[in-house]
């Protein structure tokens, strides 16, 4: 039998008794601290964006940012060199929120019309723009002049004008210059229902307007293209009643 002593050397018991730790450990203050950078740094975004969103990216300044979230100057430098970074990154933070929801609506709506789609996608995105204050600015920001926004409202026009053009070829809708506005039409509708609810503050809910938008300007384009479509099939010297 093994005495106590000769137990305790073997190697297998060794590993059992003594561990060694690289890197950082759960719970050790490197980790602590690297949580509270983190929650700064989405709290500095948060009220950047709450500040864009309600008085305008020229109205808000880094002090307003400081002064309402009172963030010390060297974090928020730590974290971001200007007010324009913070910016770039709602803006960024957008177009994710975009890709995420026409992939999700082009995948789950596969079967249906570019009409169901297209109204998936804003119904989604009103929705996401009414309960979400960055992804709000974020929106508002892609037609900020004065900033690198990456030509972030061309970014979504192009994006929705992707599903029409193929709707287009497909024969769903027809080749005329009102369909080819319709992107640019739904976009520009969206941006100027977020920035008249906020203005006007009306009872109506923000995601309602944009809906109300959307079917409007979904309407009146396919409206069109049946009526062309229908003028088309007419005999010559008959007209639809």
């Amino acid at each position: 039998m093994n005495s106590p002593v000769e137990s305790a050397n073997v190697p297998e018991n060794a590993a059992t008794t003594t561990t060694h730790r690289i890197g950082r450990v759960p719970g050790s203050k490197n980790s602590a601290m690297q949580d509270r950078a983190v929650r700064t740094r989405e709290a500095i975004i948060a009220v950047a964006a709450r500040h864009f969103d309600t008085d305008g990216y020229g109205n808000t300044s880094i002090n307003t940012i400081s002064g309402t979230g009172k963030f010390a100057k060297g974090a928020m430098y730590y974290h971001f060199p200007s007010k324009e970074a913070i910016a770039e990154h709602l803006i960024s933070d957008w177009n994710h929120t975009l890709g995420e929801t026409i992939s999700e609506a082009l995948t789950s709506g596969s079967s249906s019309t570019a009409g169901e789609k297209l109204t998936a996608i804003f119904t989604s995105l009103a929705r996401q723009i009414a309960e979400d204050t960055n992804v709000r600015a974020g929106m508002k920001l892609t037609l900020e002049p004065t900033i690198d926004n990456a030509a972030g409202f061309a970014h979504w026009v192009d994006a929705i004008s992707d599903i029409i053009d193929t709707a287009i070829t497909d024969g769903e809708l027809t080749n005329t210059p009102t369909t080819h506005r319709l992107a640019w039409n739904l976009c520009a509708g969206t941006l100027g229902a977020a920035n008249a609810s906020a203005t006007l503050r009306e009872d109506v809910d923000l995601a309602t307007r944009i809906e109300d938008t959307v079917t409007a300007h979904t309407k009146a384009a396919t409206h069109l293209d049946r009526e062309s479509t229908t003028a088309r099939r007419q005999p010559e010297g008959r007209h639809p009643e």
